[in-house]
């Protein structure tokens, strides 16, 4: 299988890192550990996609070896921007032999057994690079595990767990870089996917009500976003409208000291409720 990665970016390192650098990095990847809720199975893999990069750039000839086809490539990850709405509405695509279709023939890339893909796309969620996760994990998800039952990337049930968590976690984060971008719908869209896929799944409970406080922080953004928008936008307008009135009627009005979970204070709520009057 070809994933869009090469070793030096697995590490964490430049392509002019020395020695002493590969063996810090290597030593401190391997230390850091995924978050607990992913399989040992996903955990082993990862590893072993650390000591391969490793192996290859501490031998001064596979390294040269390997430079010498890397240069030939554009070094740059896939710039592409967020997946569109019907993107991740849907989170397929139409079969899982088809992930090669992904990646930009300007891009390097590995090759990687089967086995090690949950390991691979676990490496590309830590790098940041939440839109290839959805688009390389996205294709197993139509159908439940049934595109896993062969067995080729690991035991269905568990790949299949660890690929759903690593897609909710890549909508997850790619939530919260579009919240501090101001993309405050943009954000709700990309949280929202992430818990919707996670409650259709029955998986991970911790996540979700991670994903889920987020979602309530980010109300008052929204509200503002909304209501800020032409009066031509109805239809957004009324959205903004909506929301204000279930966190007043969570808060017991605007004076209410009940939790709406926003984390604004009576004064906070007050002030902001000033804002959408001005709106």
């Amino acid at each position: 299988m070809r994933i869009p990665l090469d070793y030096y970016r697995i590490l964490g390192l430049p392509i002019q890192a020395t020695n002493e650098q590969l063996r810090q990095a290597h030593r401190d990847r391997t230390l850091q550990l995924p978050r607990r809720e992913y399989s040992d199975a996903a955990i082993a893999a990862r590893k072993q996609l650390l000591d391969q990069a490793y192996d290859i750039l501490s031998n001064l000839e596979r390294r040269e070896s390997y430079d010498a086809n890397f240069l030939a490539k554009t070094y740059e990850a896939p710039g592409s921007s967020f997946a569109s709405s019907d993107d991740i509405d849907e989170l397929t695509l139409t079969s899982p032999s088809e992930e090669s279709s992904l990646v930009d023939p300007h891009t390097p890339i590995i090759e990687v057994e089967d086995n090690q893909f949950i390991g691979a796309l676990l490496v590309l969620q830590e790098l940041g690079e939440y839109e290839l996760v959805l688009k390389l994990g996205r294709t197993f998800l139509i159908g439940g595990n049934g595109s896993l039952k062969d067995g080729r990337y690991g035991d269905p049930s568990i790949a299949y767990s660890d690929i759903v968590l690593t897609v909710a976690l890549a909508c997850l984060e790619l939530g919260r870089e579009q919240w501090q971008q101001g993309q405050y719908e943009n954000a709700a869209e990309a949280l929202e996917t992430g818990q919707q896929l996670l409650l259709r799944e029955g998986l991970f409970a911790g996540v979700r009500g991670e994903i889920q406080s987020d979602l309530y922080r980010l109300r008052p953004y929204r509200v503002l976003e909304l209501l800020a928008s032409p009066e031509t936008n109805v239809e957004d307008r009324q959205s903004g409208m909506e929301l204000l009135e279930e966190m007043l009627q969570e808060r017991g009005g605007i004076d209410g000291s009940e939790n709406d979970q926003s984390g604004l204070t009576i004064d906070d709520f007050c002030a902001s409720s000033s804002n959408y009057a001005a709106i």
